[in-house]
């Protein structure tokens, strides 16, 4: 392709940022594979029009059977043309759609061979989490041995409920405003609402392990006590994405077999691998410059915190997502964003 000068600059302006959370599901999913081959498996999931996640999981996993969706049909064509390789599908259905009719997908792809599947549901509406967990207990009923799932949905408490200031107006005490945010939880989950769940856990620090267990409560109407598998959570995550966000991470697997499957995962040494639906890691991910990245990695292992945060001279953020972030940086600073030559 001959480019000009000038279309050579721009794309060499253009920089991809791959966030951590996508890199440590990546690196989560090289650890399935010390347990369950991945090699054949078909990836699915929206992407956006980017494909980020489809280019990094090709790049990392060597997967070629990816399917990205998404229900607008522009930003369909521009997956199209951005896809990472030419057996990356770009198909038009909303998560609901594709979840319903899985199969005839896969074999409109011509991947109903896949030994495995691995999706992503990547929520942002608060207002349908009642909605987006009955796709997810679908899409679980679909499953077989070592299929992967991860779904991403709206953690932020104010997303439930908000009061607007009005001038005249008393400020509704927060005792009320969690009150309201509860009744609002229990409307949209229902029968997944865990029974010791109240009005005082309706806040940005308590909310994902709620929700969290909702999930929990899904997986196991698909996988009930009963039956020979289960899907075993592996990561919890919630994180700042502009909103506050939920990511779980789970996977099929025997009943029987999960202390095993854990152990070749080596899921006991890894920093964000959750034994429960309970257990939610915190990821706190500042941005940083390049020489605030560089100072770090040299110092992190080797310099004790207070002299980091001296010779910085300032605090990510409040104080205690600062501290946060300084004692877990050296655990994911391998999967912070890096600079790269955007592709073509």
């Amino acid at each position: 392709m001959d480019l000009t000068n000038a279309a050579k600059d721009a794309i060499d302006a253009i920089i991809q940022q791959i966030p951590v959370d996508r890199r440590l599901f990546v690196d989560l999913l090289t650890r399935c594979e010390r347990w369950h081959p991945l090699t054949n498996a078909t990836y699915i999931s929206m992407g956006a029009y980017p494909l980020e996640d489809h280019k990094l999981i090709h790049r990392m996993l060597g997967l070629r059977k990816l399917i990205a969706f998404d229900y607008d049909p522009e930003i369909v064509k521009r997956q199209v043309f951005n896809r990472p390789i030419d057996t990356c599908k770009c198909v038009c259905h909303s998560s609901g759609d594709l979840v319903a009719n899985l199969d005839a997908v896969l074999a409109d792809a011509g991947y109903a061979d896949a030994s495995n599947l691995i999706v992503w549901l990547d929520y942002t509406s608060p207002a349908e989490l009642g909605e987006q967990i009955r796709e997810f207990v679908t899409l679980l009923d679909k499953l077989k041995l070592g299929d992967v799932v991860r779904i991403t949905v709206n953690a932020n408490a104010s997303s439930l409920f908000s009061p607007k200031p009005e001038k005249g107006v008393p400020t509704m005490p927060g005792e009320e405003v969690r009150k309201v945010r509860f009744e609002k939880l229990s409307e949209r989950i229902g029968d997944y609402l865990p029974a010791d769940a109240e009005a005082e856990m309706m806040t940005d620090e308590l909310l994902p392990a709620v929700l969290s267990r909702a999930v929990g409560a899904a997986a196991l109407k698909a996988f009930p006590t009963s039956g020979a598998n289960t899907f075993a959570p592996l990561s919890i995550v919630r994180y700042a994405d502009g909103q506050q966000m939920l990511s779980l991470t789970g996977i099929v697997v025997p009943r029987d077999q999960e202390a095993e499957m854990r152990d070749k995962l080596d899921l006991p040494s890894w920093r964000f691998a959750s034994r429960d639906w309970s257990e939610v890691r915190l990821l706190t991910v500042p941005d940083l410059t390049i020489r605030e990245r560089l100072f770090l990695e040299r110092a992190i292992g080797t310099t004790a915190l207070p002299d980091i945060k001296k010779h910085l001279g300032f605090d990510f953020g409040a104080l205690e997502v600062g501290e946060a972030f300084l004692n877990d940086y050296e655990h994911y600073y391998r999967f912070y964003p890096n600079l790269l030559a955007s592709e073509i």
